[in-house]
């Protein structure tokens, strides 16, 4: 991977960490969307993420 793409990697787990702490208020939560909506690689970077997380227990699955 580029500089580009670690840059979106880390940028998603960082999103991703924030949002599963609860630290996200409605401004962040806004800014997420934001960063999702600007670029297809962030919505696949950060699907990835989550994906991965689950995959080894560091997040639990979202209820749906």
């Amino acid at each position: 991977m580029g500089n580009g793409s670690d840059a979106v990697w880390q940028a998603a787990l960082d999103w991703l960490m924030l949002m599963h702490e609860g630290e996200l208020d409605d401004a962040g939560h806004r800014e997420l969307h934001a960063w999702l909506a600007a670029s297809p690689t962030h919505r696949e970077a950060f699907r990835e993420a989550e994906r991965l997380w689950t995959l080894t227990g560091l997040v639990p699955p979202k209820d749906k």
